[in-house]
């Protein structure tokens, strides 16, 4: 099948680009699998016993599955997302930003994502039984293979298979404050560590346009254009409250080290509403986190503990006090900028989407949302921040953060 075809079968724009070397490889092998079973139902309902699937589940998913089985596409397409997802690449290595729901299973469509779930949830829980992690913790994954992904997603975020198929995967875990997903560093981004005192200085990578306030930018709109480096220890500058700076750095490799790099593997955790979110919790969220992946999860080398949010949102200067607690807790952190938009703020600050949002009407009730909405009205671009820190530095975050940074070459 031809990844115009799948993308067609499963009724998503396209076929990532990322995945095309392993949709070879999947056609290569597709007659050694074809004759799989989809489902392995007897094993999905022990799990419903258990409690991690409602049996309510099983009437529809039978039924999509006897059309599956009747429709060579069909479960092509569902077999080559379980082995892309769990057995072609490594517990961070499956980010598959699709929303799968195949038009020819009408009525139907929306369960093909829960029966690919129910796959691999009992892949996942097998796994994690395997790795001899906690029963309490597995627990977590329970409900991650209810319902399929719906008409709209959550807000109409995209995305929310990939957070299902990361749970149902038996990967994410709930450590502490923070839920945790294994992740890759992106593409461009390093952290350096000074040999001589430990202390930490990122710099970008690749090469991308800035604007003046060093976010990504459109290439007419840069102020100036990062180049790729060329060594171990040089790049462009990032600031620790998230913005580039427009300075090359090249450090002496004998004084330096990497801390982590673009691919390496990374915690990336998700911040539930709610929950106390100061220092103190991110200390002992990140030390419950390593202490975790590194005993269950020894073939994942982490090297960084990284979030992606509106919460490190440079704009967030400006919209809120200097001495609100976001922002105080903010200057402890690494921030670096992401080319994104203001999705987060409008998900999970006014509980909307871009296309409902209407800046004239939204509430003001909080002072972030009266801050935001009059950052907008008034010019500013909102959009949302990265946290990085180096897994091997996570037991020092509670000294003083901000000092560790390197602040004599950050500020030359």
């Amino acid at each position: 099948m031809t990844k115009e075809s799948l993308a067609s079968v499963l009724g998503v724009e396209a076929w990532p680009e990322e995945y095309e070397v392993l949709l070879e490889r999947f056609n290569d092998e597709w007659d050694t699998i074809k004759e799989q079973p989809l489902l392995d139902m007897q094993a999905a309902r022990k799990l419903a016993e258990e409690g991690f699937i409602a049996p309510e589940q099983f009437s529809d998913a039978e039924e999509c599955l006897e059309l599956m089985e009747n429709d060579e596409s069909l479960a092509f397409a569902f077999q080559c997302l379980f082995y892309v997802l769990c057995v072609y690449r490594g517990a961070h290595e499956n980010e598959l930003y699709i929303e799968p729901v195949p038009p020819s299973l009408g009525e139907f469509r929306f369960t093909f994502s829960m029966v690919l779930l129910m796959k691999i949830l009992i892949h996942g829980v097998e796994k994690a039984r395997a790795r001899h992690i906690p029963e309490e913790l597995i627990e977590q994954h329970k409900g991650a293979a209810n319902g399929g992904i719906g008409e709209e997603g959550r807000f109409g975020t995209p995305g929310m298979f990939h957070w299902r198929v990361v749970c149902a995967f038996a990967t994410m875990y709930q450590l502490g404050a923070f839920r945790y997903e294994p992740e890759r560093v992106p593409p461009g981004y390093r952290m350096l560590r000074r040999k001589a005192d430990g202390a930490l200085l990122m710099v970008y990578t690749a090469e991308r346009s800035f604007d003046e306030f060093g976010q990504f930018s459109s290439p007419e709109h840069a102020a100036f254009v990062s180049k790729l480096s060329v060594g171990k220890t040089d790049g462009y500058l990032v600031h620790p409250n998230g913005s580039v700076v427009d300075r090359y750095v090249a450090l002496p490799e004998d004084e330096w080290e990497t801390a982590f790099d673009g691919g390496d593997a990374a915690l990336s955790f998700h911040i539930p509403s709610g929950i106390p979110y100061h220092i103190e919790a991110l200390c002992d969220s990140f030390e419950k986190a390593i202490a975790f992946y590194s005993e269950y999860y020894p073939d994942l080398p982490v090297r960084s503990i990284q979030s992606y949010s509106w919460l490190y949102s440079p704009q967030l200067t400006s919209i809120l006090s200097t001495e609100s607690g976001i922002n105080r807790l903010n200057r402890e952190l690494y921030l670096a900028p992401v080319p994104s938009g203001a999705d987060g703020f409008y998900s999970f600050v006014f509980q909307t989407d871009s296309a409902s949002f209407d800046l004239q009407t939204a509430p003001t009730d909080t002072s972030l949302k009266r801050g935001f909405v009059s950052f907008v009205k008034n010019g500013g671009r909102v959009h949302n921040g990265f946290m990085y820190f180096p897994a091997a530095d996570v037991g020092r975050l509670c000294e003083d953060a901000h000092r560790l940074y390197a602040w004599d070459i950050l500020e030359e």
